[in-house]
C-alpha cells in the first residue's frame, strides 16, 4: 500500500511540474506589459519555480508559460490530484477541502460576501467559475434561499454529481466558455491566479455578462508582502499559481475588457498561525485587513 501511494505522488508531482513549459515568460501575463529582471524563486529542485515582476503593473507572473494541455488534464481530475499531491509541491489542498474544514471554509466565504458587498437578489442568476465541490454555492443560496439559477462550472468530476440535488446546476468549464446566454452575477474564488488562458476567460465574461452585472474575484494581492517577503510569500505556490495580480494591474486588464470595480477590500497578513502565536497574529491580520494591506485581495466589477 505505502508503495502504491508513494508511486502515486510521484506520478502526481511529475504531472505538476510538466504544467511549465520549455518556453521563457517574456510579458507580464496581467498587463502585457515587458517584464524586469527581478525574479522570486520558491520551492525545492525538481519543482522549483520562479516567478518575473512587471514593472508597469507590479504583478507577478510564472517564469515559464504553461502548458495548457497538461494544466487541463490536471484539474479535470484534481478531486483525486489535490488528495495525494506530494507535500513537497507544496500543492495539497486536501486539508483545506475535507469534511473537517467546511465550517471555516463557510465561514470565510460568509465573511468575503460581506466584505465585497454582494448583495444576492431573489431571481438573479449566480455562476461560479471553478466551482470544484460547489460549497460557495451552498453558502449563497443558504444566504438567499430565492436565488435564481445557480451553476457550477469546472471539470466534471465525482464531486460534481451530488450539486443537482443541493439545487444547483452544472455545466462543464469548456461548454460554458461557448455558450451565449447572459448572467448576472459570475464569481471566481481563489481560481484567477490558476487560469492557463485569461484573454479566453476574459473575452468569455465580457460576452456573457449582462450589462450591469457583477463578477466577483478573490485572488492574491501581489505588493509589499511579495516584495518584502519573497519565497516566504504564500502565494508563491510552486508551479501551479501562474500570475499574481497587484490591484493596479487586475483592474487595468478588466477596464480594457469593460468592466468597472466598484468595491476592493483585502485580508491576510500572510501570518500564519503555526509561526504567529496569538494575539500578534489576530493583530497582523486585523491591521492588514483595515489597511488594505491584505495578501489576498477581494473585487466587485460591474460590467459596463
Amino acid at each position: 500500500m505505502r508503495g502504491e501511494l508513494i508511486k502515486g505522488y510521484e506520478m502526481v508531482a511529475e504531472t505538476i511540474k510538466s504544467f511549465c513549459g520549455d518556453r521563457q515568460t517574456t510579458v507580464c501575463r496581467i498587463c502585457g506589459e515587458i517584464l524586469t529582471e527581478t525574479t522570486v524563486t520558491s520551492g525545492q529542485q525538481p519543482y522549483e519555480t520562479t516567478w518575473i515582476l512587471c514593472g508597469a503593473c507590479g504583478s507577478w507572473s510564472i517564469g515559464r508559460e504553461p502548458d495548457i494541455e497538461r494544466l487541463n488534464a490536471f484539474y479535470s481530475d484534481y478531486s483525486v490530484h489535490h488528495k495525494m499531491a506530494a507535500t513537497n509541491t507544496d500543492a495539497n489542498d486536501g486539508k483545506r477541502y475535507s469534511d473537517e474544514w467546511r465550517e471555516t471554509r463557510e465561514r470565510e466565504y460568509r465573511l468575503s460576501i460581506n466584505d465585497i458587498g454582494l448583495e444576492l437578489e431573489q431571481g438573479k442568476d449566480l455562476v461560479d467559475f471553478g466551482a470544484y465541490d460547489g460549497v460557495f454555492l451552498d453558502v449563497c443560496r443558504a444566504t438567499q434561499p430565492n436565488l435564481g439559477k445557480s451553476t457550477a462550472v469546472d471539470y466534471p468530476r465525482e464531486d460534481t454529481l451530488h450539486l443537482a440535488a443541493r439545487g444547483h446546476n452544472f455545466e462543464p468549464i469548456n461548454e460554458w466558455m461557448a455558450g451565449e446566454s447572459l448572467t448576472d452575477i459570475v464569481t471566481l474564488w481563489d481560481v484567477y491566479e490558476h487560469i492557463a488562458d485569461l484573454p479566453g476567460l476574459l473575452t468569455t465574461l465580457s460576452r456573457r455578462v449582462k450589462s450591469g452585472g457583477q463578477v466577483l474575484i478573490q485572488t492574491p494581492h501581489a505588493h509589499v508582502h511579495a516584495q518584502i517577503l519573497g519565497p516566504q510569500w504564500h502565494h508563491f505556490l510552486p508551479v501551479q499559481h501562474l500570475q499574481l495580480p497587484s490591484r493596479e494591474g487586475i483592474l487595468r486588464q478588466f477596464d480594457r475588457y469593460g468592466f468597472t470595480a466598484v468595491q476592493v477590500a483585502s485580508f491576510g497578513a500572510n501570518a500564519p498561525g503555526s509561526i504567529i502565536p496569538q494575539p500578534y497574529k489576530q493583530l497582523f491580520d486585523t491591521l492588514a485587513k483595515l489597511g488594505d494591506l491584505g495578501s489576498t485581495q477581494l473585487i466587485r466589477f460591474v460590467r459596463r
